[in-house]
């Protein structure tokens, strides 16, 4: 089965995924990464902080995804 890392980015920071994880198809990997994605832009939305989310699928051959989201706080309430 191969192998994905998910690697986070948020702003500045970059958490790398040393590990991975077996999955069985890219197609598998690539939804792990949208919901991934959907939880962080929920934490951030929750702690009222805007910002810059990505999260990168990669293997051994290199960058296979990024999805990106960009929270940002409008004050036209």
């Amino acid at each position: 089965m191969p192998r994905f890392h998910f690697d986070y980015h948020e702003e500045e920071r970059v958490t790398l995924d040393e590990v991975g994880r077996e999955v069985q198809s890219a197609d598998i990997a690539r939804r792990m990464a949208m919901v991934a994605l959907g939880e962080a832009v929920r934490d951030f939305t929750f702690a009222a902080r805007p910002g810059s989310i990505a999260i990168v699928v990669r293997n051994d051959a290199g960058i296979l995804l990024r999805v990106r989201a960009i929270i940002e706080q409008t004050e036209s309430w």
